[in-house]
Order: structure tokens, then sequence, then C-alpha cells
């Protein structure tokens, strides 16, 4: 029987997934991908399960969910209905990133550490809590989806006003509610695992770099960059593992929730010791563009034994990754698309993950914020830095902007 995958999402973190498929697959499919992961993978058209059903007819590939929309539209939950090996977890287990109220009420009943937090759902509510604050700085934090820009850190009452006046108007966010957290020192960690709801494995451990420049009062992204692996001490990765994942699959286990896939753990490490800031239900992006290609494994077979329920090994990586996010003029706010890009030369050891490419042809032009994830690979992260930056230099991509400070 052939060995077929389809990767679900269009951005860079869905390129480095077909990428690491196509050695051990017959053929890996993209939905919706992007005009790079089509010289890798054909392209379906699907905007909904239903659609992914019809197209593959009596055949049942195995099915890679990347971002965290369709996890939280319940998309896991109905493949697995129609017969497909799904690695993403449950509509409902999303919920620990789809709605961060749920995630805090979860930590509560777990004793998993966070920030204490209340959440609005009007913005009377929210003025007149910052109007009687007196500890600042405060972090205001949209609870439902927000593609990684969500949150922001209010240094005063202005700055918090400024921050409400950006959500006017916009009801679904309010539904949802509006987390006023209490700020933490620290440095921020993030810590991903495969798990099943009982087991977990973690992956090898990525810094990211959401700041748009090095200025730590720029603009939040979805991210700029990643450097794996990070070491944590023992010490720190057992404190980890005993006050946040361990609750937390018990807690799985008690509200009997289907979870088949990955965890992510955005920690502060705090003179309290590690405290979660937040939870995602997927790789994160960009940590994934220098995750997948360091681990030494088959990948059809990982992503096939946690569909299964099974937790794969995850071998201890010798090697290093530096990736370099190169973002469209104008991004976060009104990034602007259609600008061509000439990838440049091939260099050995590094790789170019396509976020928003629009193919044309054999060109391709800027369609999102977000453009090129481009990747150095090498067995320091010196040297995987300067394979990264050197490819990023031979790429032309008018009025494009990368941080020139990731794994410094």
């Amino acid at each position: 029987m052939a060995r077929e995958a389809l990767v679900i999402g269009g951005g860079a973190r869905e390129h480095a997934l077909v990428h690491g498929l196509r050695p051990y697959c017959d053929r890996v499919w993209a939905a919706p991908g992007n005009g790079g992961i089509s010289l890798e993978a054909p392209l379906v058209d699907a905007r909904k399960p239903e659609d992914i059903i019809r197209f593959f007819g009596e055949r049942r590939p195995l099915v890679v969910i990347g971002p965290e929309a369709p996890l939280a539209d319940g998309w896991a939950d109905m493949l697995r209905l129609a017969g497909f090996p799904v690695a993403g977890p449950s509509k409902e287990a999303a919920r620990l990133e789809s709605s961060k109220r749920f995630a805090k009420e979860v930590m509560a009943a777990s004793g998993i550490p966070t920030p204490a937090a209340r959440c609005a759902h009007n913005e009377n509510e929210l003025l007149s809590w910052i109007q009687a604050e007196q500890r600042w700085p405060k972090v205001i934090k949209q609870s439902g989806l927000a593609q990684g820009k969500g949150v922001s850190i209010a240094g005063g009452p202005e700055e918090a006003r400024t921050v409400v006046e950006s959500l006017t108007g916009r009801a679904a966010v309010w539904h949802e509610g509006v987390l006023f957290e209490d700020y933490l020192q620290g440095f921020e960690l993030s810590v991903q695992v495969v798990t099943n709801g009982r087991e977990y494995q973690w992956l090898p451990v990525a810094q990211d770099y959401k700041r748009l420049t090095p200025d730590p009062k720029s603009p939040n992204t979805g991210g700029m960059g990643a450097v794996a692996p990070v070491l944590v001490e023992p010490a720190l990765a057992q404190a980890i593992n005993q006050r946040i994942f361990d609750p937390l699959m018990q807690y799985l286990q008690r509200h009997d929730l289907d979870y088949r896939g990955v965890l992510y753990a955005g920690l502060m490490i705090s003179q309290q010791g590690p405290m979660v800031l937040e939870f995602n239900v997927r790789l994160g992006d960009p940590e994934a563009e220098a995750i997948i290609p360091i681990v030494d494994v088959n990948w059809y077979q990982f992503w096939w034994d946690l569909s299964q329920g099974m937790v794969p090994e995850v071998p201890v990586s010798g090697r290093s990754a530096v990736a370099v996010v190169m973002v469209a003029d104008g991004y976060p706010v009104s990034p602007r698309t259609g600008m061509p890009i000439q990838l440049g030369e091939r260099i050995e050891s590094t790789v170019i993950f396509h976020a928003g490419t629009v193919r044309r042809g054999d060109q391709f032009e800027s369609g999102g914020g977000r453009v090129l994830a481009v990747v150095g690979i090498a067995d320091t992260t010196g040297e995987a830095r300067r394979k990264a930056y050197h490819r990023v230099s031979t790429i032309v991509f008018p009025h494009s902007y990368y941080r020139p400070d990731i794994g410094q």
C-alpha cells in the first residue's frame, strides 16, 4: 500500500512538515499549501474537512495538522470520524490554545503555576480595572486566537488604554474575553512535547524571537526567527515536568480529552520557578523550521505513531539550526504583497521554507507578512547562524526585513 500523507496549513511550519515527510512517503499533499510548498507537494483546495474526504475518496492518508485554527474548529475530530489517521488534538483539547481563559481554569484546577489574571468581556470592565490598578506593567491578552499577535505589555495606564482602544468594535474578541494579567520578570523558554495525553517526550528546545526588531519595545509578531536546540539544566527540566506537564497529563486523563499531537508550553522562568504564560496545541512557528531539520527520525512513522496514540521516541540531535524569517515591508500591520523574490544560489546545509509566497510559473512573489524562513544547519549554533545569514544575503526580496541578531 502506498504511503501517503497530507499536511494541513499553508505556512513555513507546514513547508517544514512536508519537507520532513517527503523522503519517507510515496506522496505528500498539502492543503492549501503555498507557492513554495507546491514545489514539493501537490496542493489540495480544501477549505473544510468535507473537501478532504471528497478529494481522497476511498484513500485515507496520514493527516498532520499544522495551524491552530483548524484544530480549534475540530478538523481532527471530523477527519478521525471519517477514518483518517490524524496527528492533532481534538477540538475540546485544543481549547487550551483557542481559549486562554479556559487554559487558566485548567491550570487553576491542576495547580499549575501561571500569572494571576482576570477576564473582561467589555471595554468598560477592563477600563475600570486599569483605572484602579496600582502595579505596573501589566499584560493585556486576547483570550481567543490572534495568530500570535494578541498580547500587549502595558507599562502604565495610558498604554493600557491605547490597547483597549485598538480592540474597540471587535465583538468577537470581547465575546471570548480579554485577560488582564500580572507581569512576570524572568526569561522566557518554550518547551514542546509530543504526547498522547498520558505520556510525553520533549522535542529539542527552541528559542524564538517574537519582537519585530531587537528593540524590546518593538511590535510583537508571529515570530522573526528561532534557534534549536537550547540546553536546559536537568533540574529545571525536572521542575517543568513535575510542575507543568505531569499535572496537565492528569487533567487530560481525568476529563478524557483526546490529545494526539504536539503540546507547546510558553514559560517564564521566574524567581518562583517555571510558570506558564500560554499553551499552544501545535508546533510553534518558526520553532518547527529549526527543529524538524535536526531531528533524525522517519517523520512518516513518527506522525503515524502519534496518530495511533503512541508517543514516538525523540533522539538527541547532534546538530544545531538557526532559522531567520524574512518579512514584507509593513509587517505586522500592513505587509506589502506582490513583490518579486529571487531565491539566489543553493548553499549546502541550508534550506528555505516558504511562509507567504505565491508561485507565478517559475517565479515567486510575496503573498503575506512572514514570507520566507531561511535555515542554516551545522554542528554548532554559530556555524548554523553563519550559514543562515549567508543564504539570506543571496536572496533578492525588495523592501524586505529580517532581524540581524537571531542566534547571537
